[in-house]
């Protein structure tokens, strides 16, 4: 039995080293999220076992394995840790949402107006914090200023929806209705498939990313910048690029929030929670990793909002998050798309003590 677990474990890394293992698991993952609503409704023997994970569920949590994934491109492949990303998410929902609504503009157009303007604001962060070499928790706060800077001024100006926000304009609007050409639908399924094309997208970027030279220079950043300003990288271009990116995303499903619920508010968008529920799955998956966002918001958005269900208590599922972050944090610091690998190491040494013993 040790030399059947050994040969799997040896299979199993030879398989993780290989440079078309992680398209492989991440066309299996996207495969399976396209079958998944499917899969909720299947029932064995009388009972789904998927059917405690509602559509609208499913839908946030995809949202937030998206913002994830934006927010890894930067954070996670140059080390420049952001807790501010509340700010491109929430000028992606508002340019969306004021560009639909006042100026009858499609709120496609608008997505991509608020992700361009997100990538300038981006820009501009990292132009005054890179310049002036921000690094760690002084970088993490100047971003939360940012972010917050943004919630103050859609809050006290009226003309941009003031504390009230914004009501999405009603899909009747529109010369054909509800479609995607309005981004409104009738039943949330085609929403579903919509914010899956964007993680989609954006993972694919992120995947890009990971395996050029562009991300060896980030990675070379994240490691030492020093070393590898010296060698000849220009850090200071390379971590621009690496946000303005990060924002540019990071608007999408911000747009989508805008456009999938009823309203939006300067509190709900701009929110310091958005900025812990945009960087948890990453940091729970594994920072740094292109499957790690996407593992870590299955994890986190399910548990909470089991746990926000089943007790109903104010506040628990906040609570729920700060439990979770800090279990990764001193039990598996690299994320739980370490697991595998960790177990492997402990089967191997477990399987290599029998072998000794039985010798």
């Amino acid at each position: 039995m040790s030399n059947l677990f050994t040969r799997a474990i040896d299979r199993y890394d030879q398989f993780r080293r290989q440079w078309y293992a992680l398209p492989v698991l991440l066309a299996v993952t996207f495969v399976i999220l396209a079958a998944l609503p499917v899969l909720r409704r299947v029932a064995v023997l009388g009972y789904a076992p998927l059917g405690w994970l509602s559509l609208n569920m499913l839908i946030i949590t995809l949202i937030w394995a998206t913002t994830a994934q934006a927010w890894n491109i930067m954070s996670g492949y140059t080390g420049q840790f952001s807790f501010g990303h509340a700010a491109f998410f929430g000028l992606g929902a508002y340019t969306t949402i004021i560009l639909t609504s006042d100026f009858g503009i499609s709120p496609w157009v608008g997505m991509l107006i608020g992700s361009v303007l997100a990538a300038v604001y981006g820009l501009l962060i990292g132009a005054l914090t890179f310049r002036y070499e921000l690094k760690g928790h002084y970088f993490a706060l100047a971003t939360l200023a940012f972010a917050e800077l943004l919630r103050y001024t859609f809050n006290n100006v009226a003309t941009l929806g003031g504390a009230s926000g914004y009501f999405r304009p009603l899909a009747r609007e529109y010369a054909d209705g509800p479609g995607l050409a309005a981004f409104q639908f009738v039943t949330d399924l085609p929403y579903y498939y919509v914010i899956l094309g964007f993680l989609v997208i954006v993972t694919a970027v992120s995947l890009v990313i990971n395996r050029s030279q562009l991300g060896y220079y980030l990675f070379a950043i994240r490691e030492r910048e020093q070393a590898a300003s010296a060698i000849g990288v220009p850090t200071y271009r390379y971590k621009l690029l690496g946000i303005s990116v990060s924002a540019f995303f990071t608007a999408w499903p911000g747009a989508f929030w805008a456009m999938y619920f009823n309203t939006i508010r300067p509190d709900t968008v701009f929110e310091l929670l958005v900025n812990v529920e945009v960087l948890l799955p990453a940091i729970v998956g594994g920072v740094g990793t292109v499957l790690g966002p996407i593992v870590g918001a299955f994890i986190v958005t399910p548990v909470s909002e089991f746990v926000r269900q089943s007790f109903d208590i104010s506040g628990l599922n906040n609570a729920v998050y700060g439990i979770v972050l800090i279990a990764i944090v001193l039990y598996s610091p690299k994320g739980v798309v370490s697991w595998p690998s960790r177990l492997g190491d402990l089967l191997r040494k477990h399987t290599g003590l029998l072998d000794s013993d039985d010798s």
